[in-house]
């Protein structure tokens, strides 16, 4: 089965690949789609997902795991969390996360503050309205 699409290209764009199709005796459409695509997305069809989202989720999972011995060791205190492991840890957050974007620039690291929770319960009141006399 064949999709027929259209799409809009710069005119520059469309001339180089026209050049291209022309020097590989083959057609605009097949250079600029099927080829293509073909080179850019994958033939089992799974992209790789292992982007931030993933990251963050792993850390994450690290860190609850992790957190009755972090709390023992560290409560109170600001710890990294990098490929499931403890990685550093520091009283400043500041210094914590300076070293941390130092060494781990382009790449995700659970940040958190130990406490007695692992992810503490925010609680929040409810303003009651009361009638008016």
């Amino acid at each position: 089965m064949v999709e027929h699409i259209a799409v809009s290209i710069p005119q520059t764009l469309y001339q180089r690949v026209r050049k291209v199709a022309r020097s590989r005796n083959r057609s605009v459409d097949d250079v600029l789609l099927v080829e293509l695509l073909d080179q850019a997305l994958p033939l089992d069809g799974k992209l790789e997902v292992d982007d931030e989202e993933t990251a963050v989720s792993r850390e994450m999972r690290a860190y609850l795991t992790l957190h009755p011995m972090l709390k023992e060791k560290y409560l109170g205190q600001h710890v990294a969390i990098f490929n499931g492991k403890l990685i550093d840890a520091d009283k400043e957050y500041s210094a914590l996360y300076q070293r941390i974007d130092e060494r781990y620039p382009d790449q995700f690291v659970w940040l958190a503050t130990v406490e007695e929770e692992a992810i503490p319960t925010l609680v929040f009141r409810s303003p009651r309205l009361l009638p008016t006399k």
